[in-house]
């Protein structure tokens, strides 16, 4: 009996303690953000830490250009366990070259966790450029072939040739359209020595940078001219005046009597990519020759150089840099927006359009009228629509979106969002207008 008394106040002492002892509070998920990978123009895998607590919880990651983030992955369920758990999604349709901000924000029946702000910035995609057989060689001519993909920007491209592989000589700047796939181009290459082997390539440049073709070769007909006279004297270039969007290019030549051509080729890679407008001199002794370019990007390194050529033969001047000051972007006055709607019945049609306005007076329509805008349309908080324009040279923009009607779930108000990138010289400008169905 005192072995069974003692048994059962054992037992109602560890129930007392057992009552006695504190329940385990619920705890808010902790989140913490990490890393980014498998970054591309239009996309990113971003990661985070999650830890429930507990608590059946789910997640979400905000991103978008600012700390206002804006945009919001699709909520997704972490589990209920008591240790943190790698979790990740894929942000899409971002816009190339542009820094964007995110964040892991996890909740559950607690509370909410919110991870610390981390940056990315997405790639640019330059053109694409093949080269191709050149044909219909003549003595004085030749017709070169390539295939360009401009990869979705507004793309021009041009032909160096020359003599060797310095090139110097350059064909008429044209536009490449801005597609997404290849497409074939012809430049016919005239004023050519006859007997002479010609080194070219193809070089293609849009808002995201500058490509060039592999170098290709090929022999004009007919007997090799070779001249008599002496080659134009140039000294070494140079650059004076440097703002945050313009230089002076400074050089002189001495153009040995001849009628001689000269001008500068320049650019942000040493595929330069942009010529300056030719200009003759002729007589003997040096001749200071000076041109001013504007339009340039703040903070960013150029290379240029001197050409020089006339009936004795083609100087190409060594490559030289300089680098733009940095300026402050300024802002546009506003970005104008306008939009209607036609339905039908599998599908909304949405006309979105307007223009960056008041560009500031220090700004050249050349630097200014550039750039990428993001157009969102949104069904109250989620996003049934998004496509990206690129800025005309005159700052408007003009686009189409569809919708399919299943996605309006009822609605008969959208919300419109037009975001400028900016560029080089202008901030980022945005607007949004509420059209109805």
């Amino acid at each position: 009996m005192k072995k069974l008394a003692s048994s059962v106040a054992l037992a109602m002492l560890v129930l007392g303690l057992a009552a006695a002892a504190p329940a385990i509070a619920a705890a808010a998920p902790t989140a913490t953000t990490g890393s980014v990978s498998m970054i591309t123009s239009t996309s990113a895998v971003v990661d985070a830490t999650v830890n429930p607590n507990g608590s059946a919880t789910t997640y979400a990651f905000q991103y978008g250009t600012t700390t206002n983030y804006g945009s919001q992955t699709t909520t997704t369920a972490a589990g209920s366990g008591t240790s943190g758990s790698s979790v990740h999604a894929t942000l899409s349709d971002l816009i190339a070259g542009t820094t964007y901000h995110f964040r892991v924000v996890a909740t559950n029946s607690t509370g909410t966790g919110t991870g610390a702000d981390a940056t990315f910035i997405t790639t640019t995609t330059p053109p694409t450029v093949t080269i191709g057989s050149p044909s219909l060689v003549t003595s004085t001519s030749a017709v070169v072939d390539a295939k360009i993909n401009p990869n979705g920007k507004a793309t021009t491209y041009t032909v160096q040739y020359g003599p060797t592989t310095n090139y110097g000589l350059q064909s008429a700047t044209v536009s490449a359209g801005s597609g997404t796939s290849s497409s074939s181009v012809h430049v016919t290459l005239s004023a050519l020595l006859s007997g002479t082997t010609y080194h070219y390539r193809v070089v293609a440049t849009s808002t995201d940078g500058t490509a060039a073709s592999t170098d290709a070769i090929f022999t004009t007909t007919g007997n090799r001219a070779t001249p008599t006279g002496t080659l134009p004297v140039v000294s070494e270039a140079g650059a004076v005046k440097i703002s945050t969007n313009s230089v002076q290019l400074n050089g002189a030549i001495n153009p040995e009597s001849a009628t001689t051509t000269w001008y500068f080729e320049y650019g942000l890679t040493s595929y330069y990519g942009v010529q300056t407008s030719p200009q003759t001199i002729s007589g003997l002794g040096a001749r200071a020759v000076n041109v001013q370019l504007s339009g340039l990007q703040s903070g960013a390194t150029y290379h240029f150089r001197l050409v020089a050529h006339s009936a004795n033969g083609l100087y190409v001047g060594p490559d030289h840099t300089f680098n733009t000051k940095q300026g402050a972007r300024l802002n546009p006055r506003a970005l104008a927006l306008n939009a209607y709607s036609r339905q039908s019945s599998s599908r909304v049609t949405i006309t979105i359009y307007g223009r960056l306005q008041g560009l500031p007076t220090a700004i050249t329509p050349t630097a200014g009228c550039n750039g990428t805008l993001a157009i969102e349309i949104r069904r109250g908080n989620a996003t049934i629509g998004l496509r990206r324009v690129n800025l005309r040279s005159d700052c408007s923009y003009n686009l189409h979106i569809y919708v399919a009607t299943s996605r309006l779930h009822g609605s008969t108000a959208l919300g419109v969002f037009a975001r400028f990138s900016g560029n080089a010289v202008l901030l980022p400008a945005s607007s949004h207008r509420t059209i109805h169905v």
